[in-house]
C-alpha cells in the first residue's frame, strides 16, 4: 500500500511494548472521519504516543484527521515535486537525524537563506509537517520526538510573514493530533528578540510544551545538549557533531522526500476519498445500536 509507513511493524511492536489486540481495538467501532483503510503502522504510532491508552488514542486519531480536513493549506498538495515545496527546499533545510541512544527521534530545521521574501509561512509549515511524517515513515513509534531548530538566519522581517491562524493550527496539531509524543524543543542560536517570537506563539502553547523549550543563544555552550539530550554522534558537524554538514544532510534527504512521493499522493487520496464510507459505516453502527 502506497499510503503505508515503511518501518518494520513487528520490530516496533516488540521494541515499544505495544499490543496487537490494542491496535485492532482502535478499528472497532469505526471512528467517524477516519479512513477505513488506516494502516496498523499508523495506528501503532498513535497508540504509542498515547501511552497505550486505547480510548485516548481514538480521540487523538479523530483530531488528527479533523485538523487535516480543516487546514488544507497545510496538508493538501504535498507532492514533493510541487514548485512551492521545492522552493522551501531551496531556501530551508529539513531532515531527520539518527535516533538518540534512548530511541528518541530528532527532526532538524533551519533557514538556509536569510532573505525574508523567500520565506512563505504556510508552505514552510506544510513542509515541516512533511518532515515529521517522513521521519515517522522510516523510524516508526518512538519514546519521544525532539525538535531541533537553528534560528541563525531568522530576522525580525520574518515575523511579519507569520500568520496567526496558521500558528494556531500548527500548535493544535502538534499538541493534540500528532501521532508522536513531543519530548523537547531545542532552539539553537536563539535570537535576541526571541521574547517577541514567544509573544506571538505563547498564547497557543500549553504549559507542558513551554516546559519543553530549551534555548541556546549564539556562541553558548552545547555541552548540556550533548550530555542530556542529543550526543555528538547524532548531530551535524556544524554543531560539533560527528555527522556530515547540514548542507550535505539536507541534499541527501531531498532524495528521501522524492522517494516518498507515492506515499504523500496516496495519503491525500485516501484521506479525501473515504470520508463518505466512514460516515456511512458510523451511521450503520448507530442504527444497529438503536435497533
Amino acid at each position: 500500500m502506497d499510503h503505508d509507513y515503511g518501518y518494520d511493524l513487528e520490530e516496533a511492536i516488540k521494541r515499544e511494548g505495544l499490543s496487537k489486540s490494542d491496535i485492532q481495538a482502535l478499528r472497532s467501532p469505526p471512528i467517524e472521519g477516519v479512513p477505513l483503510d488506516i494502516t496498523d503502522k499508523l495506528l501503532a504510532c498513535f497508540l504509542n504516543a498515547c501511552k497505550k491508552n486505547v480510548q485516548e488514542t481514538r480521540k487523538v486519531i479523530k483530531i488528527y484527521y479533523q485538523d487535516r480536513r480543516e487546514a488544507p493549506e497545510l496538508f493538501d498538495n504535498r507532492d514533493p515535486l510541487n514548485p512551492k515545496i521545492q522552493q522551501c527546499f531551496q531556501n530551508q533545510d529539513y531532515f531527520f537525524l539518527p535516533p538518540t541512544p534512548s530511541g528518541h527521534s530528532i527532526i532538524f530545521h533551519r533557514l538556509s537563506n536569510p532573505k525574508a521574501s523567500n520565506y512563505h509561512f504556510d508552505e514552510a509549515v506544510k513542509t515541516y509537517f512533511m518532515l515529521i511524517e517522513t521521519c515517522m515513515y522510516h523510524q516508526g513509534p518512538c519514546p519521544g520526538l525532539i525538535c531541533l531548530f537553528d534560528m541563525n538566519n531568522v530576522g525580525l522581517s520574518h515575523l511579519l510573514r507569520v500568520k496567526i491562524g496558521t500558528i494556531r493550527k500548527f500548535f493544535h496539531y502538534l499538541q493534540e493530533g500528532l501521532p508522536a509524543k513531543l519530548k523537547a524543543i531545542h532552539v539553537l542560536n536563539a535570537v535576541s528578540f526571541f521574547d517577541k517570537v514567544l509573544y506571538i506563539i505563547k498564547p497557543f502553547m500549553n504549559a507542558e510544551i513551554l516546559n519543553m523549550l530549551f534555548l541556546y543563544p549564539s556562541n553558548s555552550s552545547l555541552e548540556k545538549l550533548y550530555d542530556e539530550w542529543i550526543p555528538r554522534s547524532c548531530l551535524p558537524s556544524d554543531y560539533g557533531g560527528e555527522l556530515k554538514s547540514v548542507a550535505e544532510l539536507h541534499q541527501e534527504h531531498l532524495k528521501t522526500y522524492q522517494s516518498l512521493r507515492p506515499y504523500f499522493l496516496a495519503e491525500e487520496r485516501l484521506r479525501k476519498g473515504d470520508g463518505k464510507l466512514i460516515e456511512e459505516a458510523s451511521n450503520k453502527m448507530k442504527s444497529l445500536d438503536i435497533d
